[in-house]
């Protein structure tokens, strides 16, 4: 009996547990999708800093040197962290370090 009464009160920890993780994952997402907003709202404001100094250099229109400037700013420093995540995941994991026991009494 008392192994029941222990296994259900098990199977309630992990249940919370559970929806805990479902709560964080949430939130992690929602402040995924903050971040990716704020590096989108940079990447225009910097084109379109770029574009304003170049536009009398450059006889291109402000808004075609804004777009360029606007989705390198966006593209280049998102396909670095890429490559980079996929260069980590794609090498071998290391091994952990070899432990050693210690003695009873330190």
């Amino acid at each position: 009996m008392a192994s029941k009464k222990g296994r259900a009160e098990v199977e309630k920890k992990a249940a919370a547990a559970r929806e805990a993780m479902v709560w964080v994952q949430g939130r992690l997402n929602v402040l995924e999708y903050l971040i990716l907003f704020f590096a989108l709202v940079l990447a225009l404001l910097g084109g379109a800093l770029i574009a304003w100094v170049l536009a009398s250099v450059v006889s291109t229109s402000f808004r075609v040197i804004w777009a360029v400037a606007s989705l390198t700013l966006f593209i280049l420093p998102g396909g670095f962290v890429y490559f980079r995540e996929f260069r980590t995941r794609s090498l071998p994991p290391d091994r952990p370090p070899e432990s050693k026991t210690k003695e009873p009494h330190g």
